[in-house]
């Protein structure tokens, strides 16, 4: 290997959120044998699934026999499945680049020669060709390796699974020589890279970090609200109706919590409900809402709360229109506004101003 820095330091990919939700949850990659790169990928909290299989070729030629007589122009290669939630595709690549192989040998892995053994990442579409592609100019322009990356980006056609005695060959042959040699050693390191990883954030379907506040970002986070938005957000208050500075408003952009910025509904859900309160028929992200059942004032509803800081938003009722019958119905001093176009708020600091920016299909 030549890389030049530790495979802990190799930074992931810079990406935005919304390429990364286009890029789906698998991904297709050569990288040598098939049984070093699924070894590497089965040691990954989040990884869901890894099959050994063959790209590049035809159904027919679509064997260990011929894949290794190097006449056919499959690579024996790996499909990852992964949870993004637990997982992201950032990391699934920086592992391929850091430990799973070697990006800067041409049609080998060590003395794995042929072209059944190349560098690629076999995309399937258009999201992961673009984040693989900038990604490569990221780590070559960086310099992290003693030679340029030669890997290649070859869109997936056909995806053939491997033989059965090929699924989980590492694990279940430890002492044979080959799998000591060339599996084991990268084994060793994707465990001790991930040792390092920090805590595992709890990570919502669209990338947003759903950690709650420490008691020191709540303190300086709760200093900044008004009496009113306190006694909503903190006390489970509820303003009165059609004095809100959301009712009316018809703006494109997103609303989010107004005390931790977490995006809660778009602009697109909002309708005009009549009762006073801004009205949504489908939240950004319901994990990013708290569903709690609310039996006070002698009646029986679900309350709703931010699924990061607790704070109260309101309640939802089964009287909304189509396509979800659901009436999402809130506070205006529990949200804060961000247009099309504009940076979340991130007053956590967390780096999320970029994640939801508008007009990105969010």
């Amino acid at each position: 290997m030549s890389l030049k820095i530790d495979p802990w330091s190799f930074p992931e990919p810079q990406m935005d959120s919304s390429a990364e939700r286009d890029a789906g949850t698998s991904i297709v990659l050569g990288g040598g044998c098939f049984w070093c790169t699924e070894a590497v990928y089965r040691q990954i909290d989040g990884v869901t699934d890894v099959r050994p299989g063959y790209v590049g070729g035809s159904a027919e030629t679509a064997n260990y026999r011929a894949v290794c007589s190097g006449d056919t122009n499959h690579a024996e290669v790996i499909q990852v499945t992964f949870d993004p939630a637990r997982v992201r595709l950032g990391e699934i690549l920086k592992t391929f680049f850091s430990i799973a192989h070697d990006p800067t040998q041409l049609d080998r892995q060590g003395g794995d020669v042929g072209r059944q053994y190349r560098s690629a990442v076999f995309y399937g579409n258009e999201a992961q060709r673009r984040i693989a592609e900038a990604y490569i100019r990221q780590i070559d322009a960086a310099g992290l390796f003693d030679a340029p990356v030669v890997t290649t980006l070859e869109p997936l056609e056909a995806f053939y699974e491997a033989e059965a005695y090929h699924h989980d060959y590492a694990a279940r042959n430890p002492d044979q020589p080959y799998i000591r040699a060339a599996a084991a050693p990268k084994v060793a390191k994707i465990k001790d890279a991930m040792s390092r990883r920090p805590a595992p954030k709890h990570v919502s379907p669209s990338a947003f970090d759903l950690s709650p506040p420490p008691g020191d970002v709540r303190r300086r986070l709760e200093a900044t609200l008004g009496t009113e938005e306190r006694n909503v957000l903190l006390r489970h208050g509820t303003e009165a109706p059609f004095c809100g500075a959301f009712v009316d408003q018809k703006e494109a952009g997103t609303y989010c919590c107004r005390l931790c910025g977490l995006p809660l509904f778009r602009a697109t859900a909002k309708f005009d409900s009549g009762t006073g309160w801004p009205s949504f028929t489908t939240p950004f992200d319901e994990a990013h809402l708290k569903f709690i059942r609310d039996r006070s004032h002698g009646m029986e509803r679900v309350e709703i709360c931010c699924a990061r800081c607790d704070s109260h938003q309101g309640h939802v009722f089964p009287d909304g229109p189509p396509p979800t019958g659901q009436r999402y119905c809130i506070n205006s001093v529990s949200l804060q506004f961000a247009a099309d176009g504009a940076e979340l708020p991130d007053p956590m600091q967390r780096g999320e101003k970029s994640l939801g920016l508008a007009g990105t299909g969010r």
